[in-house]
């Protein structure tokens, strides 16, 4: 899966969000800008699923900036009760969300809050329908291999975009992003 290069100046990325990332306050605690372009829109192909810390995986892969594992990482920042929304392909699965526009750059951001590098889900492209009919190629995350455990799927377009205290989300958001940039900045200089 390639994601688009963050060297492109300019480059506006169709991302689709789900769950929390479906709306607009966490998308701007994420990413660090207001005002953000956004859409709804239906993910066509896939689930939107919710998931319990004890099915988040456990596997070390190479790809992960720090030695721990996805559920490790999780249970850390939120104990182990957690529950979050995650999606899974199906041939005639329907996600509901935002299709919001992004740079390369704050795609990052969005990366390192779903733990794509750290082996939580994978990069995803799909084609998203947005209100006016019109279909949209668009990245997500989304269990692209195997283990892929969920508790339940989240039916319709009306779910509630938090399942755990959006204050708390929204703050984790920040000081996640903050940190983000910070070691990148470091590894920079």
């Amino acid at each position: 899966m390639s994601v688009p290069s963050p060297t492109k100046a300019n480059a506006t990325i169709l991302y689709f969000g789900f769950g929390t990332n479906k709306d607009l306050a966490m998308m701007e605690h994420m990413v660090g800008r207001k005002k953000i372009e956004g859409t709804p829109g239906v993910l066509i192909g896939y689930d939107v699923c919710i998931q319990r810390t004890d099915q988040f995986r456990t596997k070390i892969p190479p790809t992960t900036p720090f030695p721990a594992s996805p559920r490790d990482l999780i249970m850390r920042s939120w104990g182990p009760d957690f529950e979050m929304y995650v999606s899974k392909p199906n041939p005639n699965g329907r996600a509901y969300g935002t299709i919001w526009k992004i740079t390369p750059e704050e795609l990052e951001l969005v990366r390192e809050w779903e733990l794509v590098d750290y082996g939580a889900q994978e990069d995803a492209w799909g084609i998203a329908i947005d209100e006016d009919r019109v279909e949209h190629k668009v990245i997500t995350q989304s269990f692209m291999r195997p283990p892929i455990e969920i508790d339940r799927i989240v039916e319709g377009k009306d779910y509630p975009a938090y399942i755990w205290p959006k204050d708390l989300m929204l703050k984790r958001a920040d000081e996640l992003r903050k940190q983000y940039l910070r070691l990148k900045s470091e590894e920079k200089s």
